[in-house]
């Protein structure tokens, strides 16, 4: 059996392949909110059989029912991630991302089973990467990190180019892209940057302000996501006025490319010796029109070599990292399998 977990910053997901290829997929919201320990409240949530943790003198309720309770009973709502990043030194949140993980990652069947992992920040041996290998292990698997590039590459390259070409992702955390040659990545970079930072960034450039529970006046990103989602906003290079929104996908793109040409530069020598590959790119911020040209045009200016006839937008991203991580995995357990 094959698994991958992809932790992203409003989710959780697993895809599972057993003996027989069938697939399995798991989901859960990582949003909680968090209620009085009363006996009323204990009943309430078990007459409406939601599960809880109990957490010092409180009750947190996890996933999807998180949503429902809060908006019935008037509660906030709680991001277990903040900017790709998790507490760790809160109890509640390793105690809710140890539930959430064991509620859709079921124990192993057998010992060396190996099971992917991606999270949503940009460091590989960061202590949340650390965290989560642990929890993994306590599942029965053998933890194996990657990356959202490489397994968006793996799934969503075209077959001709086996396995090879450019990925890139603009996330809701971070973005990165990947360089990858007959599955290996190559090169890659990351930058902490991705919807939640830009629509940080719109709100304070646009004057959207909003008042917190504590009365602090602080930015709306709500609104200034709705006003980046305006179906009429075309960050196409061609057009002849730009956007404040296309000013901000600049900036992001340059903290993403610039280093990563750096890399390339290098690396020159062989680069020279691939032909040109093809660029699938996905993610939250890839959703508005005109991106393909605008990626297009800045990979082009910085002079990267790519075939600009398989240019591809992953539309079911979601899947395709999930089938790209089992790729993954699946590689790793054939390189093992002769050993064992």
């Amino acid at each position: 059996m094959s698994t991958s977990l992809h932790i992203g910053s409003n989710s959780l997901r697993t895809l599972q392949n057993d003996s027989n290829q069938k697939l399995t997929s798991r989901s859960i919201d990582t949003a909680y909110t968090i209620m009085e320990d009363t006996k009323e409240n204990r009943f309430f949530l078990r007459k409406l059989t939601t599960p809880f943790l109990c957490c010092e003198d409180s009750l947190i309720i996890p996933g999807e029912r998180a949503c429902q309770i809060a908006r019935f009973s008037n509660l906030p709502l709680y991001p277990l991630f903040s900017k790709g990043e998790l507490v760790l030194n809160d109890p509640v949140h390793r105690q809710l991302l140890s539930t959430l993980i064991q509620s859709i990652l079921p124990k192993s069947k057998k010992t060396g089973e190996y099971c992917s992992f991606m999270t949503p920040g940009t460091d590989a041996t960061s202590s949340l990467n650390k965290l989560v290998s642990q929890l993994i292990t306590l599942q029965g698997y053998t933890p194996l990190a990657t990356s959202i590039s490489l397994a968006a590459g793996l799934s969503a390259f075209p077959a001709i180019s086996r396995l090879s070409g450019y990925a890139v992702y603009l996330g809701h955390s971070h973005s990165e892209i990947g360089l990858i040659h007959q599955s290996r990545m190559v090169i890659q970079h990351s930058a902490p940057y991705g919807s939640e930072w830009m629509d940080e960034q719109l709100a304070n450039s646009l004057k959207l302000f909003t008042t917190n529970s504590e009365g602090q006046q602080v930015p709306d990103t709500e609104k200034a996501k709705l006003k980046r989602r305006n179906p009429g906003i075309n960050i196409s290079p061609f057009l002849t006025n730009h956007s404040v929104i296309a000013s901000w996908y600049e900036s992001l793109l340059d903290s993403l490319l610039d280093h990563f040409v750096l890399q390339m530069e290098a690396m020159q020598h062989y680069l020279t010796t691939l032909e040109k590959l093809p660029i699938v790119y996905l993610g939250e911020l890839s959703h508005i029109e005109g991106f393909g040209e605008f990626l297009v045009h800045n990979l082009s200016n910085r002079q990267v070599r790519f075939d600009s006839q398989q240019v591809t937008h992953v539309q079911d991203e979601q899947l395709s990292i999930a089938r790209g991580a089992l790729v993954v995995s699946a590689m790793e357990q054939d390189l093992v399998r002769p050993a064992a």
